[in-house]
């Protein structure tokens, strides 16, 4: 009579060990994590990254805290580790493919890719990306962009600074830089078009960073929608483009 409780009893025992076996074993075999701490659920370090005014005061400070090479954080909806200083920049550009690829937080791709772009990409677009940006960085096309940067920056210190006995440096420069990167990239020399294009992207850089929380009224909802008006400006311009070269 007393076969069948002692035999589940002991299969009970059996089903204990083999599970505590599997915690150790799975404990055990886990990847060593760099020190640091992940922050509250759900919002994780996002809101302490936002609070800290600019990325270089919240990653100082955890350097501080935990490791002046690496630390580990959580942010707009991904764990993520910090590689610091020229060791770890050195790691990180030397490894490429190796140890590891290029990559964004899923929250920034939504702002910065169009849906049907996020279908189709896979990690080495992002490096064909940058191949494409170092073409431009080449001593040959500096040689040739020098004097455009030259006669931008005199048009836009004439236009923006020599009128006024003072003028707010920051918000200037991030206008010429602009308009800059639109002539440099894209060939854009229409002025009203490139302000048409820096409200929007001021509203990308504004929400770009911030919590990942996308209904209205908030600034990666207003971030989310200039990145489709960015897009739709730039497939007109493309498409601009494609028929010039037809005719």
């Amino acid at each position: 009579m007393d076969f069948f409780p002692n035999l589940f009893h002991l299969v009970f025992l059996c089903i204990s060990f083999s599970l505590i076996f599997l915690i150790f074993k799975q404990k055990s075999t886990r990847a060593k994590l760099p020190p640091g701490k992940t922050g509250w659920p759900v919002i994780r370090e996002t809101l302490e990254f936002a609070m800290a005014g600019t990325p270089e005061t919240f990653i100082k400070d955890r350097m501080s805290k935990y490791s002046r090479y690496l630390f580990k954080t959580s942010m707009f909806g991904e764990n993520m580790a910090a590689f610091c200083g020229a060791s770890g920049n050195k790691f990180l550009f030397t490894n490429e493919k190796k140890y590891v690829i290029s990559w964004w937080p899923r929250s920034v791709e939504k702002v910065m890719f169009s849906p049907e772009t996020l279908e189709n990409f896979v990690p080495e677009d992002y490096i064909a990306i940058r191949r494409a940006i170092v073409e431009f960085l080449k001593l040959e096309a500096l040689q040739y962009f020098i004097p455009i940067m030259d006669s931008m920056a005199k048009e836009h210190l004439e236009t923006n600074w020599s009128p006024y006995g003072q003028v707010k440096v920051l918000p200037l420069s991030m206008k010429y830089t602009f308009a800059f990167g639109c002539r440099l990239f894209m060939s854009i020399t229409d002025r009203n078009y490139v302000a048409i294009l820096a409200d929007p992207f001021a509203q990308i850089k504004d929400g770009l960073m911030s919590l990942p929380i996308n209904i209205p009224g908030t600034s990666f909802n207003r971030a989310f929608k200039a990145g489709k008006v960015i897009h739709q400006k730039l497939l007109e311009v493309i498409q601009q483009r494609k028929k010039e070269n037809r005719e």
